[in-house]
């Protein structure tokens, strides 16, 4: 409704096989929409995420990130998010991030960004990366002394923490921050 705000964050990590489906249409103007989403793929492993934002009132604002990290040869990920700005939905600002990291060389993850704007007065974006670490990272951190294991240890990690900080809840995020770390350090171990 009018000068509503939804958020969401969530972090999945776990389930052979896991979907989520997310539609969020702004009934008024005035509209917060925050979307922000780690997923996590340690094992043989598919996270898949499909979103539809839509966009109906004026002066709405959306923003969506997505993270995911791809940690095993057989993962795989998915993102299909879909932002609608349609012509009554003026001076809307929608945004639209993902961001892929894959630790494996047949790691796998397909992303789908699409931004549909109709309306003319408007401030959208959207975008997309997939990388592994960048050498320019990691030898920042062994320009300071910090050994390779350790230095890829904190880029991974700091990857996804800053999705798990805006859980609303200190002890929750340190749940799961403990969690998110033991399955990474759990698949380092499987592949020494």
């Amino acid at each position: 409704e009018k000068t509503s705000t939804y958020e969401l964050v969530e972090v999945s990590t776990g389930g052979k096989l896991s979907r989520h489906n997310v539609h969020v249409q702004q009934l008024g103007s005035d509209t917060v929409t925050e979307l922000t989403t780690f997923h996590l793929s340690v094992g043989d492993q598919t996270q898949d995420l499909h979103s539809r934002i839509v966009l109906d009132h004026p002066r709405g604002y959306s923003q969506q990130l997505h993270k995911c990290i791809v940690a095993h040869s057989s993962g795989q990920a998915v993102f299909d998010g879909n932002v609608k700005v349609n012509r009554y939905a003026q001076q809307t600002d929608a945004g639209q991030l993902t961001r892929s990291l894959l630790l494996e060389p047949r790691a796998t993850v397909n992303v789908k960004p699409n931004l549909q704007i109709i309306a003319d007065d408007v401030k959208c974006s959207h975008g997309a990366a997939i990388s592994d670490l960048e050498d320019s990272q990691l030898f920042y951190f062994q320009a300071r002394g910090i050994d390779l294991e350790t230095a890829r240890e904190a880029l991974v990690f700091s990857f996804g923490a800053e999705v798990i900080d805006k859980l609303p809840y200190s002890f929750v995020q340190k749940q799961v921050k403990d969690h998110v770390k033991a399955l990474l350090k759990s698949r380092r171990k499987g592949s020494s």
